[in-house]
């Protein structure tokens, strides 16, 4: 019941996120140099930000670009750990112990120090979107190992059961294996995984932002908009300034229900 609900108010405020972007006139861009710092208005009913830029609309729009861009690294991440932990499972020792190894290596370092590292080599007068698909991209690659190991050990056991050894027998390939019954049973660990990842890379999508390291302006993101915390004088002019932290954290609280419920 309650994973339920949790997934309707997810719902509901997708649906109204998408509302507020495509009401006419919004924009998460667009400058109102007669109303910066507004309070709630006729026009901005949230508020602008200190360039004048209606804090309703780039919330919302966050909202949807963070959902979407951590779900889809979510599922590219789990889609690695997956193909690399059923690889090992099915290949010679050697393979195995390398491909652990690497796992092992990327959970010995700092996971949010090498996430820094890696993106502040790219440049960063890349577009906004492309710098969008670089953070999450980023994401889904260093997100892979814990995730691995666990396939890979649950893979290990299964390739003793009975059903494995009759598919063997069927003539059935390994990759067939793997697609048609490693994987369902697997499901189990997949997908708490999934819905684990999609709420720590909005988390870590927000850190980078801070750091001035995510997702490049104009385009709305949690670490941009947490930045105006920093500013003393902006949060004395308006309460719609913790916006966005509020939205954040129903987010966050939405997505563990849905974890905890798995």
């Amino acid at each position: 019941m309650k994973r339920r609900i949790a997934v309707a108010m997810l719902a509901l405020m997708v649906a109204a996120a998408c509302v507020i972007v495509m009401l006419p006139g919004a924009s998460y861009k667009a400058q109102d140099r007669e109303a910066i710092m507004s309070g709630a208005t006729a026009h901005h009913w949230v508020g602008t930000d200190d360039v004048g830029r209606d804090r309703g609309v780039r919330v919302a729009a966050a909202v949807l670009l963070g959902l979407g861009g951590a779900a889809a690294a979510a599922a590219i991440t789990t889609a690695i750990a997956a193909a690399v932990g059923a690889a090992a499972a099915f290949s010679a020792p050697g393979v195995a112990s390398v491909l652990m190894l690497a796992s092992d290596l990327f959970l010995s370092l700092p996971w949010l120090f090498l996430l820094m590292m890696v993106r502040s080599f790219l440049p960063l007068t890349t577009s906004p979107l492309h710098s969008a698909v670089v953070t999450f991209s980023i994401l889904a690659a260093l997100g892979w190992p814990a995730c691995a190991r666990a396939v890979y050990r649950g893979t290990l056991n299964l390739r003793s059961s009975g059903w494995m050894v009759q598919g063997r027998a069927s003539g059935l390939r390994n990759t067939q294996l793997v697609r048609r019954h490693v994987l369902p049973h697997l499901s189990p660990l997949l997908v708490p995984q999934f819905l684990i990842c999609v709420p720590a890379f909005i988390v870590a999508e927000a850190n980078l932002g801070t750091l001035g390291l995510g997702i490049a302006e104009p385009l709305p993101s949690w670490g941009a908009m947490l930045l105006e915390l920093d500013n003393s004088a902006s949060l004395a002019l308006s309460h719609w300034v913790y916006l966005p932290v509020v939205v954040l954290v129903m987010v966050l609280l939405l997505l563990e229900s849905l974890t905890a419920e798995v």
